[in-house]
């Protein structure tokens, strides 16, 4: 939970800032830093706002006040307008905050990726703040709720009131030159066009760089500076036009200053080997060039003897190094036990070699020493449960959790391996239906998926001397399906460790991965079989001619293998087919021969022969004819073989078309899970990890058009 501040004349809040907050750490046992970062910030899927709720507590709807809605990242704050509900107790709460009795917010965000930054070592932002540890960063979060709070955490989330009206007026003459002005420092509650106009060119006076104001004659011959010019009308007014003219002019000029300044900057960090961040940080904040050479010599002077002026934001712990060249070495260890092809992996960590062989007891026994364990006094039960993260026995050998060495780790060298076995199973599993199919990519939600076809354009037809041309009309139609979730769970258990069995590890995961390729596999395979219905109300397969309502004309019945004669039949009926314009003809050309196994040798024998192997009686009789469908052929097919259909029927054979050319069935998997997706957690009650293995995705036909059914006898 972040606390931040309000603004009063609900007109912008500040959610959350970049400001290191100091918390207590019950894992770990000490207080750290702990930061957002801004470039991180993922809002929920279709939302766009977060409810403001009482005290964190959004256990009940009756505890919203109202929602912060317009979220986004400005200067490295996330911010929003606040939009408070019509009820009584809600426009109180929006009366004390517009009072000031009420300033803060505290802003429930949820991590999604961290890092840990350890005692002794620095995180730089991309803004060049400096974050010492210990602290953990929060690359990736969520925010969920935002709270009304007396005190907030974060001291530079302060109340950022209204605009005033002249302000509002400026920011109307152009946002972005006001936006520069803010950046060079423009002291907040600036109202007069005058003040504006002084302040600016006292800015540009201190530059060497700055244009002066031009000197403005009055009526007395006498010039006056820039900043003391007014216009006045005929009443004694000054003109607000005029007052608008200035303050552009003036920032037009303070912009080729401040130009100048950031670039001199920029040099002087590039030349000393400043990182860029800082120099970043340096332009915006205002600094101006003097300041900024006093900084950069700073900065140097507090580097180590011997140490290069480039900045060293993220380094790797002896641990980080241990952790990976266990994880490398466990993994092919584990590849190697499931029996994949790709037994290794591309540039393992230095040292992996070292755990290629070890036993699983060996390697929980080093997390244990990691965590303080006196192992030559524990049992090798004991010490597979403490690396487990077993509650009970790390609380009896009083085991402190620290940064690096926490129940996670060994979990995540487990989940690690398991997860590449997974993987590799799934990667090596046979299947076919990406040789025909399309894959559509991804959906962010479990919604409905609307494919919508167009009719083709109707064909231009003549227009006579004077008249008009005639409107050509479209139409289109839809089909709508929507993803699934699938999955399993297998466990590693604590006997498991003790006894090194990597099965649970390496040959569970790799037959995991290859059940959900296997899947996939049948659920595409599948609309072929069960011959759903479509929008248009007709099966995918039906004889019906296209000019009756839900007719496909795409199914023929009746004995007949692959042959020259039966896929002309199909060929012709293809090629004939019809858009959703009766007038069109799509001219469909089959590319793939979709065969069960029973009747595979006879479809390989058909596309593989030059000669066409029905004519004759002999393979002389055959030797003049040619095989359209062969080798070098007019009509090229590929053929592909696929054993799932014998289940349905061991004659049925299929054709279809490029899926570039016409849709025909089309799978869809849920954004981020392509592949299959690996969790874990600790069972307590079992004494075991509970792996959950998950696959989602949904299939559905597209267009009945470019695929044909021979039923077969």
């Amino acid at each position: 939970m972040r606390s931040v501040g309000i603004s009063s004349g609900i007109t912008d809040v500040v959610i959350a800032t970049e400001t290191p907050v100091r918390r207590y750490d019950e894992d770990r046992g000490y207080v750290i830093n702990e930061v957002l970062l801004m470039d991180g910030v993922v809002l929920r899927a279709n939302q766009s706002q977060i409810p403001i709720v009482d005290s964190h507590d959004d256990r009940s709807v009756r505890n919203i006040f109202g929602s912060i809605r317009q979220m986004q990242v400005i200067d490295g704050e996330l911010h929003g307008v606040p939009a408070f509900a019509s009820d009584p107790e809600s426009q109180v709460i929006r009366t004390r905050m517009d009072e000031g009795h009420i300033t803060d917010f505290s802003i429930t965000a949820v991590p999604m990726e961290s890092l840990f930054v350890p005692h002794g070592q620095s995180y730089t932002t991309k803004r060049g703040a400096v974050i010492e540890g210990p602290a953990v960063i929060h690359v990736r979060w969520q925010p969920h709720n935002a709270s009304i709070c007396a005190t907030g955490a974060d001291e530079h989330s302060t109340v950022r009131r209204s605009y005033t009206d002249l302000e509002r007026k400026v920011k109307r003459m152009d946002e972005a030159l006001l936006g520069q002005l803010a950046a060079m420092g423009l002291p907040e509650g600036m109202t007069d066009p005058n003040q504006i106009l002084a302040w600016v060119v006292g800015k540009l006076g201190t530059s060497a760089t700055a244009e002066p104001p031009e000197p403005v004659e009055n009526m007395d011959g006498e010039t006056k500076p820039e900043e003391e010019k007014k216009v006045e009308n005929m009443d004694g007014a000054t003109d607000p036009e005029e007052d608008k003219k200035k303050v552009e002019e003036a920032i037009s000029r303070a912009l080729r200053a401040d130009a100048k300044r950031r670039k001199e900057i920029q040099a002087l960090c590039t030349v000393h080997k400043i990182e860029r961040s800082v120099a970043d940080s340096l332009c915006d904040d205002g600094v101006d060039l003097n300041t900024a050479r006093t900084r950069i010599l700073e900065r140097m002077a507090n580097k180590p003897a011997g140490q290069s002026t480039e900045r060293v934001t993220v380094t790797e712990s002896a641990d980080d190094k241990l952790f990976a060249a266990a994880r490398d070495g466990m993994i092919m260890r584990t590849l190697k036990a499931s029996g994949a092809r790709n037994q290794t992996i591309a540039n393992p960590a230095a040292g992996h070699q070292d755990f290629v062989s070890m036993k699983l007891g060996r390697v929980a026994e080093m997390y244990a020493e990691k965590m303080g364990c006196d192992v030559r006094r524990m049992a090798a039960k004991d010490i597979a449960l403490v690396a487990m993260g077993h509650p009970g026995t790390m609380n009896r050998f009083r085991i402190q959790r620290d940064a690096y060495h926490t129940t996670g780790s060994f979990s995540n060298l487990l989940l690690d391996a398991a997860n590449k076995t997974l993987l590799a199973g799934y990667e090596e599993a046979p299947y076919t239906w990406s040789l025909w199919a399309r894959d559509a990519g991804t959906t962010a939600d479990f919604k409905n998926i609307n494919r919508i076809r167009f009719s083709e354009m109707g064909t231009p037809e003549m227009v006579p001397e004077g008249k008009e041309y005639k409107d050509a009309g479209m139409s289109d139609t839809k089909e709508t399906y929507k993803i699934n979730k699938y999955g399993n769970m297998f466990t590693v258990t604590w006997e498991t460790v003790v006894n090194d069995d990597l099965d649970a590890i390496s040959r569970i995961p790799a037959m995991q991965g290859a059940a959900c390729r296997r899947l996939q596999n049948q659920a595409v395979y599948g609309v072929l079989t069960s011959n759903p219905t479509m929008a248009d109300t007709g099966a995918l397969f039906n004889a019906t001619a296209q000019t009756t309502a839900g007719g496909h004309a795409n199914l023929a019945t009746g004995a007949g293998a692959p042959s020259v004669s039966t896929l002309n039949t199909a060929f012709i009926s293809m090629m004939t087919k019809k858009g959703l314009r009766s007038d069109v003809i799509l001219n469909i050309q089959p590319a793939f021969l979709i065969v069960p196994a029973a009747i595979s040798a006879t479809a390989l024998q058909l596309i593989g022969s030059i000669a066409d192997p029905s004519v004759g009686g002999s393979a002389a009789g055959n030797s003049n004819t040619k095989n359209i469908y062969g080798p070098n052929g007019d009509r090229p097919l590929k053929v592909i073989v696929e054993p799932l259909l014998d289940a349905a029927s061991s004659t049925a054979w299929y054709l279809a078309a490029n899926n570039s050319q016409v849709d025909t069935v089309e799978i869809t998997f849920l954004e981020g899970e392509q592949s299959p997706v690996l969790e874990n957690e600790w069972d307590f009650d079992k004494d075991v990890y509970k792996y959950k293995v998950r696959q989602t995705f949904g299939v559905a036909p597209i267009d009945f058009r470019g695929l044909y059914k021979h039923a077969g006898a």
